[in-house]
């Protein structure tokens, strides 16, 4: 009876992180399909409007540290509830904006308080969960972090058509107050679970250092490209609609590849998935280079996805267990690092990606997912170590 309580506690808790999940997801990916409408609306310059999606990702990868040493003095409960109530009034600021500096303030706010929410989760399952159920309860938060995904390409191309912009921004704003007061029910993990060690722990380890690093340069080469992929679209005479729906077949290729990953994923090496996870990237950049038309740009996204599923599970699994004396921040630095380097790239290709010239962003992309493959499996192969892979966490 009492396992079986457990159960019910772990399931319940479950559902109210995948909704953070969703939640957080969906507002870091909904931008890609509503910049183009907000550069028209406002009356400023594609360049211009990306400084909205890079603000919040830079916001998002530099609020990291903080987020992971507050994480085990707050608690995950106490610092999800405080970070998704401030990304609520973020959100609530970023769809009222009446001109693209307030927007661009607004969203980095957004992006600095939603940056807490995706490692809280993960950090929270690593305290509560036994490792025997780990890896199927990741699964699980992870499908919801795909779903976010898939719901805020394919929707956001919608709003911005049906109703407005403002809209994209405001219902991740009103979801996250929601789950500030359903939270409540949330328990903290035991106080044994929190980690003693800190940033220097991980400042001073050699292998994190490198984990750390290798991150900086996958975001860059997924996140940040990935961003532009709507406006390819839309360039070529999409609407914002069918672009979205395009777009969303990421989601789709990481939610039915993850399922391929979990289930190789004893019996493969890291170094396979990291291999295999940034050829795919190559490929799908290499052909959004050369055509921006959807017939491409679709398989190219799914392609995208299914990727993300095999090469950056591995990596996000590596972050996890590299400094366990020091999991929260190392998870946090890691997402830190991820992001910090979509949003450079993000800022880098706007000037080319303003004039439409999509073939030099998307052979830069590729360019950059050629070096991450090489460096990553080279590294990931001297660590040695094998690293049981969850699920994607993007």
């Amino acid at each position: 009876m009492a396992a079986e309580d457990e159960r019910v506690r772990e399931r319940s808790a479950l559902r109210m992180l995948q909704g953070c999940s969703f939640t957080s997801s969906f507002d870091r990916f909904v931008v890609g399909p509503l910049l183009l409408t907000v550069a028209a609306e406002l009356d400023v310059a594609l360049r211009e409007a990306a400084a909205a999606a890079s603000g919040y990702f830079l916001l998002y990868g530099l609020s990291q540290p903080l987020w992971g040493l507050l994480s085990d003095r707050l608690g995950r409960v106490r610092l999800l509830r405080l970070t998704l109530g401030l990304a609520a009034v973020g959100g609530v600021l970023s769809a009222a904006a009446p001109s693209l500096t307030l927007l661009v303030v607004a969203r980095a706010l957004t992006g600095a308080c939603m940056g807490a929410v995706v490692p809280s989760g993960l950090v929270y399952v690593g305290d509560a969960v036994p490792y025997s159920r780990r890896q199927r309860t990741l699964t699980d938060l992870n499908a919801a972090t795909a779903l976010g995904i898939t719901s805020a390409t394919a929707l956001g191309g919608v709003l911005a058509a049906a109703l407005s912009w403002r809209v994209g921004f405001l219902l991740p704003a009103l979801s996250a107050a929601a789950l500030v007061a359903v939270l409540r029910r949330l328990p903290e993990p035991p106080r044994s679970a929190l980690h003693r060690g800190g940033l220097g722990t991980v400042l001073r380890h050699r292998w994190g250092l490198t984990v750390l690093a290798l991150a900086l340069v996958e975001g860059s080469a997924l996140l940040g490209l990935l961003a532009y992929l709507s406006p390819a679209l839309e360039s070529t005479g999409a609407t914002p609609t069918a672009a979205g729906a395009v777009v969303a077949l990421y989601g789709v290729g990481l939610l039915l590849a993850s399922r391929v990953v979990k289930r190789r994923a004893g019996r493969t090496r890291p170094a396979v998935f990291l291999a295999v996870g940034s050829l795919g990237l190559v490929v799908a950049y290499t052909a959004v280079a050369i055509s921006q038309e959807p017939a491409v740009v679709g398989p190219a996204a799914l392609l995208v996805g299914a990727a993300w599923a095999g090469m950056h599970s591995t990596m996000q699994a590596w972050a996890t267990e590299v400094v366990p004396e020091a999991r929260a921040v190392m998870v946090s630095l890691f997402a830190g690092m991820l992001f910090v380097g979509s949003g450079v790239a993000t800022a880098a290709l706007a000037p080319w990606a303003g004039d439409f010239r999509w073939a030099p962003v998307y052979g830069t992309g590729a360019g950059l997912a050629l070096a991450f493959g090489i460096g990553a499996v080279v590294v990931r192969s001297a660590y040695g170590r094998p690293t049981p892979v969850s699920s994607p966490v993007p």
